[in-house]
């Protein structure tokens, strides 16, 4: 088959126009790990990308394109997909489904769960030290900073809130410990 005639069979369709390039990015790869090839190609109307991507324009769109003998059925796999993502119960099912819960499982949840914990008591407690430096630091201002001290009341100020910031994150951390 010539390119010429390869290229006349296999027509792009547009199946899809997507909100942003990242939806059209997860859909397509959601289309290839269905065995079905997909592309994007998006358009902007108006200023510069940079500035739509943050402020979300309505006028940009990203449109994915199948082979045309494809887009029967990646037009259904792209409803299906849609379908699952919004309805809380078909998530659900699925997500029990592909967590199998036995007593094993069970038990290396439970001990994430703990080291977790313990990840968030040793944070904790390290904001606890750092504050409690900083407002040592505050309080003597060491010759070594170079710069002039400021005010008695603002340092002062300063130091009281440092000091009333470790205090509270030490009750929240000893209290998350119990």
């Amino acid at each position: 088959m010539s390119d010429s005639n390869q290229l006349d069979a296999e027509k792009l369709i547009q199946i899809h126009k997507a909100r942003d390039e990242w939806e059209a990015n997860i859909l397509v790869g959601y289309l290839d790990d269905n065995n079905i090839e997909a592309t994007t190609e998006g358009t902007l109307q108006g200023a510069d990308s940079a500035t739509h991507t943050w402020f979300g324009d309505p006028d940009i769109r990203c449109s994915v394109f199948v082979i045309e003998e494809d887009a029967p059925r990646a037009t259904a796999i792209l409803k299906e997909f849609q379908a699952a993502v919004t309805d809380p119960q078909l998530l659900e099912e699925a997500a029990a489904q592909k967590l199998k819960l036995d007593k094993e499982t069970v038990t290396r949840l439970r001990s994430a769960l703990k080291e977790e914990n313990s990840t968030f008591d040793m944070i904790g407690w390290i904001c606890v030290a750092f504050l409690g430096a900083t407002a040592l630091l505050w309080a003597i201002w060491p010759a070594w900073l170079k710069i002039a001290p400021p005010s008695p009341v603002m340092r002062w100020m300063t130091v009281a809130l440092f000091v009333l910031a470790a205090i509270f994150i030490a009750r929240w951390t000893k209290r998350r410990m119990r």
